[in-house]
């Protein structure tokens, strides 16, 4: 399968014998971890994404690496599927080769899948689907019989174990929550990942901010949550024209004194940004729904608009922030 609007030609592997033996174990190994670790039935197994006859997707791309003798590694994750179980291969090493993307660490696949965005080589509507819990990097060749079970039972392991951590917020019964490294809090960090964002974006002053969010996320007071999560949207999106502007896109001097939700959009609509009219709505929405939290929400509609919030914090930061890191013009900024 190709994508036309980008550079990536995924290859169908699973009809080679190897490979489909690689993918069933796989499937095997992951229930194994469900049923018999986990001890998850009924409908405790809605929170596994390849449980029992469920479908997916595996993709595995090959990109460069600095620090392997054989200059490569594997990014490998799932994709939900209707569709029959299937495995999707290509080939990157060659439009991974070079010092920006090899400074990305290989534990840090995230990381360059974001890098992989922002050359195009891979679409955002693409990666959007990638199921995060899923993400795994190796060394091994999946292609080599020898390699299955040094690729199979950490990845597994890996992909359920965050799987289980994170669905634990969504059980009625269930009053278990992660640590927060970064600010010493409390939150569901498996969903969010906040603890990786606040130590990229290294701002003392957004922190702060981010802390009291999360200290009236925890104490129920969600008009001051949803009002302090708006803020931080505008700062996360201030911060990404500022890296632009940094890098020769003289974007400051559009935003003005006292800028509003409306400003910092009408920026990212334009070069260099180019804002996607869905994308747009996606974060007007974000805004809306933070106007229309007050004192008299029911606590249930208005915890539901926070974690909306949290949500397109992390999309953002997902979506933009590393895109205006990496992101250079010949042009001066301001």
């Amino acid at each position: 399968m190709e994508d036309m609007e980008n550079k990536t030609i995924f290859v169908d592997r699973t009809d080679d014998p190897q490979v489909n033996k690689f993918l069933k174990a796989l499937h095997q190994a992951y229930n194994e971890r469900v049923t018999n670790y986990y001890e998850a039935k009924g409908k405790e197994l809605s929170r596994f994404i390849w449980s029992e006859k469920k479908k997916v997707f595996i993709y595995i791309l090959d990109v460069f690496s600095d620090i392997n003798s054989s200059s490569k590694t594997s990014i490998l994750f799932a994709v939900p599927s209707k569709e029959d179980n299937k495995i999707f291969y290509a080939n990157l090493v060659n439009e991974t080769n070079n010092f920006t993307f090899g400074n990305i660490s290989d534990s840090e696949p995230k990381a360059r899948i974001s890098w992989l965005i922002s050359q195009k080589i891979l679409k955002k509507e693409f990666t959007a689907n990638i199921y995060n819990p899923s993400i795994f990097y190796t060394f091994f060749d999946f292609t080599e019989e020898y390699s299955l079970e040094y690729i199979k039972n950490p990845w597994i392991k890996k992909w359920v174990d965050t799987e289980y951590r994170s669905s634990l917020n969504d059980l009625k019964k269930s009053n278990y929550i992660e640590p927060f490294p970064t600010l010493g809090k409390k939150l569901f960090v498996d969903r969010y990942h906040f603890d990786e964002m606040l130590k990229t974006l290294d701002d003392n002053q957004f922190n702060d901010e981010f802390n009291e969010c999360i200290f009236a996320y925890e104490h129920a007071k969600w008009f001051l949550c949803a009002a302090g999560l708006g803020s931080c949207l505008e700062h996360l999106m201030e911060k990404v024209i500022i890296n632009y502007n940094k890098n020769g896109y003289p974007l400051l001097k559009r935003l003005g004194k006292d800028p509003t939700s409306r400003d910092y959009l009408n920026i990212f609509r334009k070069e260099p940004i180019n804002l996607e009219p869905r994308q747009e709505t996606y974060i007007k929405m974000l805004f809306m729904a933070r106007n229309s939290v007050d004192h008299h929400n029911k606590g249930y509609t208005s915890k539901n608009i926070c974690d909306s919030l949290l949500d397109g914090i992390r999309n953002i930061f997902n979506d933009y922030y590393s895109q205006s890191i990496l992101s250079k013009n010949n042009s001066k900024g301001d």
